[in-house]
């Protein structure tokens, strides 16, 4: 049998040729590595979009210098083990995308993308908005308030040892925090400005990567099984993220702010955000965020490119080499 098919046209890899069982079994394994990758840039851009100016960090490369000689290696992973939980929140998010896109075939590409990643999207924060509050409050742990700051910015106090770690210091402090301060309610603090940030995130994304692999079709020639080559969808990932990481990162920073403290009122954190920082608000973290997503897109998209592959019926490939 032919290994090499007669169509140019490369096509992606869809719900109804994967083994369900394979799947989530390779899913859960790979995106556990890849959060383990990207989860120190996702603390850095957290921590320059919470704090005020350039009170404690100036930049990313920066702030990266400066919680390493403060916390070590460690104190990029503040408050993994709950970011630790999206493993189980991204199954039901990709399995939403895959069953909506499955219903969105009839749609051009863009929509294709759009409509199912902004449905997934909802499923998804619905799940993971409790883990990202608490997360994002265990990140902030090692950083400096503003009151604490000193006049100097190579000030040592700016390099000194985190604390040991108190009862408000560990999981169970901050959950208790939060519930004594908000009640249960405080867990989904920023849950509908998440949607505002997420829900156009994640269906750009997905628009942007599926115009961009039908647009490289015509210029790369398809894998032996009929599939896009991986460096293209690779490629394609980053660009995506890059993209969309631009296009939101002002409704990012709103979420943020919300979520891990202050107003939930989505007007009074704009207004306020405008004040404190002018234009320089559509910039504050970009390039962390850009880097975060374009580095977390490329590690997702190979990830999640090489499980479908990996999950993939034989009779499924076969076909694929028969067409």
């Amino acid at each position: 049998m032919s290994t090499k098919p007669t169509s140019s046209t490369p096509r992606q890899i869809v719900w109804s040729d994967l083994d369900k069982t394979k799947y989530y079994f390779w899913g859960c394994t790979v995106f556990l590595g890849i959060r383990l990758c990207v989860y120190p840039t996702n603390l850095i851009k957290t921590r320059l979009q919470v704090q005020r100016g350039t009170t404690v960090y100036r930049g990313s490369f920066d702030a990266f210098i400066k919680v390493f000689k403060a916390e070590g290696i460690m104190g990029f992973y503040r408050g993994f083990p709950i970011f630790a939980l999206g493993v189980i929140f991204g199954q039901v998010y990709i399995t939403t995308y895959e069953y909506a896109k499955h219903h969105c075939d009839h749609l051009n590409e863009f929509m294709q993308g759009l409509i199912p990643g902004a449905v997934a999207s909802v499923a998804g924060q619905s799940l993971s908005v409790p883990a990202d509050v608490i997360t994002q409050r265990l990140q902030l742990l090692g950083m400096l308030r503003p009151k604490e700051i000193p006049a100097e910015r190579n000030h040592p106090e700016l390099l000194r040892k985190p604390p040991p770690a108190s009862r408000d210091h560990t999981l169970l402090g901050v959950c208790r925090r939060i519930m004594v301060k908000d009640g249960l309610s405080g867990f989904y603090r920023g849950y509908f400005v998440s949607l505002l940030s997420n829900v156009p995130t994640s269906g750009i994304w997905w628009a942007t990567y599926n115009c961009l692999l039908s647009r490289s079709g015509a210029y790369v020639a398809p894998d032996s099984h009929g599939h896009h080559k991986l460096p293209v969808q690779a490629v394609s990932g980053v660009l995506s993220g890059t993209i969309s990481a631009v296009l939101t990162n002002p409704l990012d920073i709103i979420r943020t702010r919300i979520q891990v403290g202050g107003s939930r009122s989505i007007v009074y954190v704009t207004r306020k955000l405008w004040r404190e920082e002018g234009a320089k608000l559509f910039g504050k973290g970009l390039s962390a965020r850009a880097l975060s997503m374009s580095t977390n897109s490329f590690l997702i998209v190979l990830g999640y490119e090489t499980v479908k592959r990996l999950s993939c019926y034989s009779d499924s490939l076969d076909r694929n080499n028969l067409q």
